[in-house]
Order: C-alpha cells, then structure tokens, then sequence
C-alpha cells in the first residue's frame, strides 16, 4: 500500500476510534474539533473519511442526520486494525475523551422527569436541548412509577433513535 493509502486508511481508523471511545453520537462539528484539537486529521481529509465511512456502511447518520455513531461493521473493522494506530494516538484519542466527554455531553442536554399526579398515573417529561435550543420536549402520561423509570433510562440511552424515528415519520411524505 503507498503512503497515501496508509494516510487515509489510518485516518479512518482514527475516526473509528473516536466513535467508539466516545461512546455516543458526535456532530460533525464535535469530530472535526476533536482531530483538530489534537492535531490527528487535517480537515479536509476528515471530510473525506466521514464521507467514506459512511458510504462503507461503517458508521451511521443519526438525530435526523446530523450526529454520526459508530455501528457493528466499524467496531469490528477497528478490532481488525487498531494495532495499526499508534500507541501514542490512542492514548491522546482516550485522554482527550476521558478529559472531554462530559463537556462534549452537555452540548446535548438529555433531560428526563417524573411528576407523581397520583397512584397510576405518573407524567414523564423528556427532553433534548442542543446549544440552548429545544429540539424535542414530550410528556408521557404512564400508570406505574416502574414504567415511568424504565422510559426515562431508556431515554437517556436511546434519545437520538427515538428523536431519529419521530422526526422521519414526521417528515415523511
């Protein structure tokens, strides 16, 4: 493989990496300063990877295309290869995100909440903020506190694909 083969192959790994350490769905606003930051791609070949990650089926759009995970495909194409990124790359990679993630995390506020009305019934207040801005709130009425709970842990792990799937079926003609 030429240098420029192992340049590119080795930057989609670093995304790879990234998406995995990090744990959850990133903008790509939040990928491009993460590499930047730490000097790992430059911009425009992080475009490029993004874009062929993609189309490799390697890593997914999600939140109405604007976040990307990493899926099954990129966890183990990365398990294949990751001896290819050097040690010091991955540690910066897990320090820069062990240091990081919260922060990251907060740019999107998840928020869940239960409201007691009475024996069974129990109001559940769900929602996503991005940068100040509300980008979904839905109250749920439910009749058991178990149920309340369960929707709310559900929520803080699975809000990008419920917010996902009820803006398709929204938008969908």
């Amino acid at each position: 493989m030429n240098g420029i083969g192992k340049d590119i192959a080795l930057n989609k790994l670093i995304v790879l990496l990234i998406l995995k350490e990090i744990n959850m769905p990133l903008t790509r606003g939040q990928l491009t300063d993460i590499v930047l930051r730490n000097n790992l791609i430059n911009y425009f070949d992080l475009q490029q990877c993004l874009h062929e990650l993609e189309e490799s089926n390697m890593i997914n759009k999600v939140n109405d295309k604007k976040t990307y995970e990493i899926n099954n495909l990129g966890l183990k194409t990365l398990d294949l290869f990751i001896s290819r990124i050097d040690d010091d790359i991955q540690k910066t990679i897990k320090n820069y995100i062990l240091t990081n993630k919260e922060k990251i995390k907060l740019e999107t506020q998840v928020k869940s909440e239960i409201v007691k009305k009475s024996k069974t019934e129990y109001i559940v207040n769900l929602k996503v903020i991005e940068k100040d801005i509300e980008l979904i709130n839905l109250s749920l009425n439910v009749v058991s506190s178990e149920q309340a709970k369960l929707i709310c842990t559900n929520w803080e792990n699975r809000y990008y694909q419920v917010y996902d799937q009820i803006m398709n079926l929204l938008i969908r003609r």
